[in-house]
């Protein structure tokens, strides 16, 4: 309490004082900045000395710059034409159970075939680290990932050259009764 009495005392709200008051409160936190970066400058020093292992940790300078060797990805294009090829699927599943031909079952098959590939791709990244699992099985979980996408365009492409459609065999399959009749 007599602090504040004292601090709003004429004498403490003149001008004067309180520039000297700021010319000394700046020049002590100066004095006490300059004493205590020697003081880490002089005890880094002798770490340093003593640890030779902190030497290579400290030279080690990461930068985006130096790490980026290409521009990065915009991967927002990406999520949009994965949105898209979700929302293609929603009428062209109906419309090919409804006209089957051709036409139909080869979108069916891409979209199809893209479709799962972005979900098993978004799995083997998310799941397969490198940092759990090592440098290896994640690439190899990825190239599976290539690999079924693969047999499975060509597979449907085959079912619809040489069979009778991917639409017309749901057809089918739908409308295959069972024997027994109770």
């Amino acid at each position: 309490m007599a602090f504040s009495m004292f601090a709003r005392s004429s004498a403490c709200t003149n001008r004067v004082f309180g520039q000297q008051l700021m010319r000394f409160a700046t020049q002590s936190a100066l004095a006490q900045r300059n004493a205590a970066s020697a003081l880490c400058v002089k005890s880094l020093a002798a770490k340093e000395s003593k640890t030779p292992i902190l030497d290579s940790v400290r030279s080690f300078r990461t930068s985006s710059v130096a790490l980026s060797a290409e521009k990065p990805h915009d991967h927002s294009k990406l999520w949009v034409i994965e949105k898209a090829t979700s929302a293609a699927l929603v009428p062209l599943i109906p419309l090919g159970l409804l006209m089957p031909n051709k036409l139909f079952d080869s979108l069916l098959a891409i979209l199809i075939t893209a479709h799962s590939f972005w979900g098993l791709e978004a799995i083997a990244v998310d799941y397969v680290r490198a940092s759990i699992f090592g440098p290896l099985i994640p690439k190899l979980a990825i190239a599976l990932v290539w690999l079924v996408s693969i047999a499975t365009l060509g597979g449907l492409f085959y079912v619809i050259t040489h069979d009778v459609g991917i639409c017309n065999a749901v057809r089918q399959l739908w409308a295959v009764r069972s024997g027994n009749k109770a």
